[in-house]
């Protein structure tokens, strides 16, 4: 048996799985990858990982599409698995990622925050040693050890 997780933190996971939620009633979304301003990887792997589980759901749907922007089109991030993505990079920030879903006269934010310490990678990776025993072969992510 492996569990093959990117994320172990549970708040992590929760924003994944709420947002491909989202993502079946809501066409309009993006994703803002926030993180300290010396981090490598833009966007984060939390941020690629939401970007494809969406994908799986339906592409995000832009009302102007990327070609037709009046200015630099990066200015609207990155076209990531059918989602715009936007890596912010500054200090003051450790690591947060929003899924803002957006309807005529209303939004849904969603947003997972990490701080500098360990902990919330702890619970996470408690949750899948207690339950490795229960897998069978490869899995991949802590969604599948959690109970939806």
């Amino acid at each position: 048996m492996v569990l093959a997780v990117g994320n172990f933190a549970i708040t992590a996971v929760l924003l994944q799985k709420f947002a491909e939620m989202a993502a079946k009633y809501i066409s309009h979304w993006e994703i803002i990858d926030y993180a300290y301003a010396d981090k490598k990887d833009a966007p984060s792997g939390t941020a690629r990982e939401l970007a494809n589980r969406l994908s799986k759901i339906q592409e995000s749907q832009l009302d102007v599409p990327l070609d037709s922007i009046a200015g630099p089109k990066e200015s609207r991030g990155v076209r990531l698995n059918g989602s715009q993505v936007h890596s912010v990079r500054l200090p003051g920030y450790i690591i947060s990622v929003d899924a803002i879903f957006g309807m005529p006269d209303q939004k849904l934010i969603i947003r997972h925050e990490s701080g500098s310490s360990a902990e919330p990678y702890v619970s996470g990776a408690l949750l899948a040693i207690r339950k490795i025993g229960q897998l069978v072969g490869l899995q991949h992510g802590l969604d599948s050890v959690m109970d939806f």
